[in-house]
């Protein structure tokens, strides 16, 4: 079950305010606050120090809202590195602004608080913080796929950020393979995103749009439906933003909004959860990487492969094609490790495991499977060209002059390889493998350094 995380004004103060840009009076009564441990106070220190740094334009805050008969007050990072959402009692907000409009600037608390000549008693309430949801979306459930944990937080976009609906459509090129879509999520080939043209102009600007629902319609956008399938074309707002995650193009979020949005307001709205869905595409990567890929030669690992032989025998069964595997195992290995020590035995490693992911195309795929030995698939591949391939690489490894022994002259390294394809030689993944790991032994029997393909 995937987790919000709500802290309360100690962790606020304790954490997330930099107390060294706040006055010394302010930081002296943040101070004490925490060190007295009293509620009240420090629920009036936290609201205090917010306003002191709004002021200071160390955050933003976007006009307050009502919500159940309490003021949704949310301050933004000026960098937008992070979002803090208080949710305070309607009736003490406004004691403590003493009637000054929300969002001037020009006017304290400070100065309300003592205008109405005592100390709120606020009630409890939480603070939300946007980095610890995002992240509670990209690493709980490691299980779940890209388009699961973005259809997770899709579902909560309308209730953090005030949209009638979202929606977000993405390349279908980024999802991987048999990735199951989610309700509020689309997918459509890169062309798509070329040939309308709001879509591409957000692309190549990277700029929101807003659009009312008669524009939206001119240029082939339908708004999203409401909640419970009300429909998408009725009246209001729509806003484009494009989402780069990693500074790549995965795609547009659309978010329908009533009409009487403050323009300013609903783009900064709409910048947050474009971002928030870019760091969750961004964390999920990254996590990926940490779980997926050997950390010594930085080619995928076993654990991936495990995962992706399956994927890449459907896809190879659905498109009726070929699939081919190589298991390529250093020759002598032990005898390096013997005579030159560990760490040259994985430099060794690292060597052949470069030289493997360079002579390779996009779209194969070479794994460490364990020790000395790597395992390659390569797509849409038949027998005559996985011998091409599985030759090139035996060669351009033999040739490798960068392996040098510790006295300074160069140590040759070598590789024997054994092939079989799907589904000639196995239509199980067990199967596949069991005969090219035995022609990779046939090929160490023959004398190394060589290639051998299954002849059952």
């Amino acid at each position: 079950m995937t987790r919000i995380f709500e802290k309360n004004y100690k962790y606020l103060l304790a954490n997330l305010v930099p107390r060294h840009r706040l006055s010394a009076a302010r930081r002296k009564q943040v101070d004490r606050a925490i060190a007295g441990n009293d509620a009240a106070e420090i629920r009036l220190a936290a609201v205090l120090a917010l306003e002191d740094l709004y002021r200071a334009e160390y955050f933003d805050r976007s006009q307050t809202h009502d919500e159940n008969g309490h003021a949704v007050l949310t301050y933004v990072r000026n960098n937008g590195s992070y979002q803090i959402r208080l949710v305070v009692p309607g009736d003490e907000w406004r004691e403590l602004r003493d009637g000054s409009p929300i969002g001037d600037r020009g006017q304290t608390v400070a100065g309300a608080v003592e205008t109405a000549g005592r100390k709120p008693e606020l009630v409890e309430t939480t603070i939300n913080i946007l980095p610890d949801i995002i992240r509670s979306f990209s690493i709980n459930g490691q299980r779940e796929s890209t388009l699961q944990r973005l259809d997770g937080v899709m579902r909560f976009l309308p209730g953090w950020f005030r949209f009638s609906a979202v929606r977000l459509v993405l390349v279908e090129e980024r999802i991987s393979e048999g990735e199951t879509r989610g309700e509020r999520i689309l997918t459509h080939p890169e062309k798509t995103f070329q040939d309308k043209v709001i879509y591409h102009r957000c692309r190549q600007s990277k700029q929101i749009a807003v659009l009312d629902a008669t524009s939206a319609e001119a240029v082939g956008l339908a708004m999203p439906p409401g909640p419970g399938g009300t429909d998408g074309n009725e009246r209001g707002q729509l806003a484009v933003a494009p989402v780069f995650p990693l500074g790549e193009f995965w795609g547009i979020l659309e978010a329908r909004i009533a009409d009487d949005e403050d323009g300013p307001l609903l783009r900064n709205r709409v910048e947050i959860a474009a971002g928030m869905i870019e760091q969750i595409i961004e964390n999920t990567i990254r996590l990926e990487n940490l779980t997926s890929v050997d950390k010594l030669t930085g080619i995928y690992n076993r654990q991936f492969y495990d995962r992706q032989i399956r994927i890449e025998m459907e896809r190879a069964t659905r498109m009726a094609t070929k699939l081919s595997l190589l298991v390529v195992d250093i020759d002598d290995f032990k005898v390096i490790n013997d005579t030159m020590g560990h760490r040259r035995g994985d430099e060794a490693l690292a060597i052949v495991a470069d030289l493997i992911g360079s002579n390779l195309r996009k779209i194969d795929m070479p794994f460490r499977y364990g020790g000395e030995e790597f395992v390659i698939l390569l797509p849409g591949t038949g027998e005559i060209e996985a011998v091409h391939t599985a030759e090139r690489l035996r060669s351009r490894i033999a040739e490798c002059d960068e392996f040098i022994s510790a006295d300074g002259t160069e140590r040759r390294i070598t590789v024997s390889i054994g092939g079989g394809v799907f589904p000639d030689h196995g239509r199980t993944e067990e199967e596949l493998f069991l005969h090219a790991d035995s022609a990779l032994y046939l090929a160490k029997r023959k004398g190394k350094n060589r290639i051998e393909f299954s002849k059952e």
